[in-house]
């Protein structure tokens, strides 16, 4: 029972080591924009070398709220963030995410250059 307590003891580092990712979408005045549609991707990239870029394996989805906050939280690894809101340009950018780490992300997106052309 000894054992078995301690092998336990020692994997609850691996099952915790989840990071969180919080941002805030805002538009190039610096307005928040609500109801923007995240993507988070898993970028596998180096993890046969890389063991803390477990990532999550599957796309995760969110949605900004009203003042344009989002929060994911996902294993450590590298992910590609691809952010896309109603009459806006869609933003994607690489980050990297390790172990319990709280990630800030703010990212301002541009009026859709098409969108406001075929209004004028």
């Amino acid at each position: 029972m000894r054992y078995l307590y301690l092998f336990l003891l020692l994997l609850v580092p691996f099952y915790t080591q989840a990071a969180t990712l919080s941002g805030t979408v805002l538009d190039s005045e610096g307005a928040v924009i609500p109801n923007a549609h995240v993507i988070v991707h898993w970028d596998s990239g180096g993890s046969n070398y890389l063991k803390d870029n477990r990532g999550t394996k599957q796309d995760v989805n969110a949605t900004s709220d009203s003042n344009g906050h989002f929060s994911v939280e996902l294993e450590p690894g590298f992910y590609d963030v691809f952010v896309a809101a109603t009459a806006f340009s869609p933003h994607c950018e690489e980050i990297r995410l390790k172990g319990n780490e709280v990630k800030s992300y703010e990212i301002k997106l541009k009026v859709s250059r098409l969108i406001s052309i075929e209004l004028d």
